[in-house]
């Protein structure tokens, strides 16, 4: 009996999803502090503070705002 060889069969490895930079701690800190101020300093939001100051500055940073983008003309 003679075996027929089979071709290797190539995977093309899917893309890797786009890298979303890590945002200093310091940054967050920052963001939810002024968060928090502007809420005039009440207590019990620190986590939704800290949420939502993390979504903000990883999509700032995934728009290209520090990459040159320019800021809206003020009136």
């Amino acid at each position: 009996m003679s075996r027929v060889a089979a071709q290797p069969q190539t995977r093309t490895a899917a893309a890797p999803p786009p890298a979303v930079k890590e945002v200093p701690h310091e940054k967050i800190a920052q963001r939810a502090y002024e968060k928090w101020m502007k809420r005039g300093c009440t207590h019990g939001c620190h986590a939704q503070d800290w949420n939502e100051a993390e979504a903000e500055l990883k999509a700032e940073s995934g728009s290209g705002a520090k990459h040159g983008a320019t800021t809206p003309a003020r009136r």
